[in-house]
């Protein structure tokens, strides 16, 4: 009896222990941010930019090339700082570099977007950064219950 009763309960563990290893879960949007993120090389994420912007901002062909030449060289700046800054205790300055080189990209974009144009990318990119600090604090929020 007792060898029955090892013998089923290791069967239930080998079976829930599967189950539980095939289990994908299809993330919504909130589920993909870093990790896939993390997984585009420079050359994707400026496509994705300039996919976006010229979307949103009704760019010419000639704004959209320029867009992404920006946009790739700006993602290969934070590609190679996000080596330099790989371990957590180095992450401070980090910071700053980034917004500096944010500042740099947003000047150049000034040059290729209208006045119009570069003011409606302020707003969104505004807007974005507001979504972002909600997410992280309803993360924090979550965290905490």
């Amino acid at each position: 009896m007792k060898k029955m009763l090892v013998v089923l309960a290791a069967f239930a563990l080998t079976v829930m222990s599967a189950a539980s290893a095939q289990t994908t879960t299809q993330p919504g949007r909130m589920g993909q941010g870093r990790t896939q993120d993390a997984a585009r090389t420079p050359e994707q994420r400026a496509d994705m930019q300039t996919k976006r912007l010229t979307q949103q901002l009704s760019l010419s062909a000639d704004q959209s090339a320029k867009v992404r030449e920006l946009a790739l060289a700006e993602n290969q700046e934070l590609q190679a700082l996000r080596g330099k800054f790989a371990s957590a205790d180095s992450r401070k300055g980090a910071g700053q570099e980034m917004k500096a080189i944010q500042e740099k990209y947003d000047a150049q974009l000034k040059s290729v977007f209208s006045a119009e144009q570069y003011t409606k990318y302020l707003q969104m990119r505004e807007e974005r950064m507001d979504k972002r600090k909600e997410k992280m604090k309803e993360g924090k929020m979550k965290q905490k219950s």
